[in-house]
């Protein structure tokens, strides 16, 4: 580390923080003109600040002209590539609302979450055109008119080519005078328990408090060269991008994750902060220390045991852990200066426009040493999740958000994730709904009912194992683990298909006797493999 350790004061933040995103995007383009905001290196594309200006003002110019206006709902459903961050910025401009799509959804999800979200425009990638137009629940709202494609010219059909975007005449350079910090900015959605997933309704305030908490977190690290290693329509490449644009950094950024290129483009692009991914952990001793000599500071997010450390070690990097969710942006975070909040596994202390409190099941705060449920205020939170009357009534108290994530307070004040209460798996990254995994099951005729659990995979974090219940009668011979999957493989996105799929004559429920009890599922069970179908291997375990 050879920074000096610096925390401003939430005053000074606050009196740094610009009021919107296209105010902050003109103060960072006048700072650093020339300089590269994003590199695109395997589309071999590249604009500084100065370009990425002119293109933002052309697409904010051609969304006018198409009819998107100040409220107007916007899907991107598109891989990491220079026109999401061009077209998001765009949107910004205009102050329309991004809902943010994730390319692997086929078209039984972009039913639900196109409709869900009321959107009126999509810009969509033209290998997503399928799942597009094998949806079965497509408005009037969303003719082929308001579809914008990434793409060639002979995939965009009667569709419009984004090329023709940045034609366009610019936008003014200054930015209109009627953005304000609480206009809507993102619906992104989150997996929920109830099936479905969420939309969490962001303003421009909250990615701007997020990212300016996530730069404060370094401690004084200024970081010049970031690395984009997770897809940019999450919460993560989402704010990571805009950090980069909020310190006049450069943004470099692949056309997909590869673990067997990672090092490789830390070192080519003498990148100093990323979020290190999990799996690089596993192989990190097979690439020259040299390799990763460049790192100054690397978001370490949920490691186990020991990885964190051997990060540190390895490449002479500070690795800090913190907390957040869609939600509520970034909760806590370790500073650079308490490695003993670091060693001791906590998730650190209260970022700053963070109050906090652990709360038992009457609402009442619980003491150092005691577990209750993480509940969080402050600015920068949701502004409620998007038709969903009941999700909001039941996740606030007053103006406390209710995180559903179960936590602990040492004495040192720093704060420990115990577990979580929502029904979540978390897999590469990807938080995945498992109600909305069962929901599918149970929609494959001659499933009675399902149960989705996380087994521990080393490169992974967790697999999904799906426990199915056939129809008295039928056996694992006439609906196969086979066809389980192809089931799930034509509604869900790939990542959500579950690798081990068994069976059972009959599921042991809860008290109620309406849900089934998990915790029967994996009780006293050391491999929670055995007698499972490994869809990946082709073998029964």
């Amino acid at each position: 580390m050879d920074w000096k350790v610096s925390h401003p004061s939430e005053e000074q933040l606050e009196a740094a923080l610009p009021s919107n995103i296209p105010a902050m995007l003109r103060e960072r383009v006048d700072k650093t003109p020339d300089r590269e905001a994003f590199v695109f290196f395997e589309h071999d594309i590249t604009l500084t600040y100065a370009e990425l200006d002119n293109q933002v003002r052309r697409v904010a110019s051609a969304l006018i002209h198409h009819g998107v206006r100040k409220g107007t709902h916007v899907a991107l459903m598109l891989p990491n590539c220079i026109e999401f961050p061009v077209t998001w910025l765009a949107m910004a401009w205009v102050g329309a609302v991004s809902v943010q799509i994730n390319p692997n959804f086929t078209a039984t999800e972009l039913d639900y979450a196109l409709n869900d979200a009321d959107v009126d425009f999509l810009v969509i990638d033209e290998a997503c055109l399928p799942a597009l137009e094998n949806m079965q629940q497509r408005t009037e709202r969303l003719p082929d008119s308001n579809i914008i494609v990434r793409g060639s010219r002979e995939a965009s059909k009667t569709y419009t080519l984004w090329q023709t975007l940045v034609e366009h005449e610019p936008q003014p350079s200054q930015p209109r005078a009627d953005a304000s910090p609480g206009d809507v900015m993102t619906i992104l959605y989150t997996s929920g328990t109830t099936g479905y997933p969420k939309g969490c309704v962001l303003d421009h305030r909250y990615w701007l408090q997020l990212t300016a908490a996530a730069l404060f977190a370094q401690g004084g690290h200024k970081p010049r060269n970031i690395l984009i290693y997770e897809p940019m329509f999450y919460m993560q490449g989402n704010a990571i991008f805009i950090a980069a644009l909020l310190c006049n950094a450069t943004t470099y950024c692949p056309a997909r994750p590869s673990i067997s290129k990672f090092f490789e483009w830390v070192q080519r692009y003498s990148i100093d902060y990323c979020a290190f991914p999990v799996p690089a952990v596993h192989v990190m001793e097979d690439y020259p220390a040299e390799m990763g000599e460049s790192l100054q500071w690397v978001h370490a997010w949920y490691f186990h045991g020991d990885a964190r450390e051997r990060v540190e070690k390895r490449f002479g990097v500070v690795a800090r852990d913190s907390y957040g969710m869609t939600e509520n942006g970034l909760t806590f975070f370790v500073p650079v200066d308490r490695p003993d909040l670091a060693e001791g596994g906590s998730m650190g202390i209260p970022t700053p426009w963070r109050e906090v409190r652990l709360v038992d099941d009457q609402g009442n705060d619980v003491p150092d040493g005691g577990v209750g449920e993480l509940w969080t205020a402050g600015p920068g939170h949701l502004c409620g999740y998007y038709r969903k009357t009941a999700a909001n009534r039941d996740s606030f108290v007053g103006r406390w958000f209710r995180t559903g994530d179960l936590m602990r307070r040492d004495e040192a004040g720093g704060y420990h994730l115990v577990g979580r209460m929502k029904d979540m798996i978390k897999r590469s990254g990807e938080n995945i709904s498992a109600a909305e995994v069962e929901g599918c099951l149970c929609k494959l005729p001659g499933v009675v009912m399902a149960a989705v659990i996380g087994v521990p995979d080393t490169v992974r974090d967790e697999e999904l194992k799906a426990v199915v219940q056939l129809k008295e009668g039928m056996s694992s011979e006439q609906i196969t683990p086979q066809d389980i999957a192809a089931h799930c493989a034509a509604h869900l996105a790939s990542f959500k298909v579950p690798r081990y799929i068994a069976y059972t004559e009959a599921f042991q429920m809860t008290a109620g006797n309406d849900k089934v009890s998990k915790p029967s599922l994996t009780a006293g069970v050391t491999d929670l493999t055995a007698g499972a179908y490994d869809r990946v291997d082709g073998i029964w375990r």
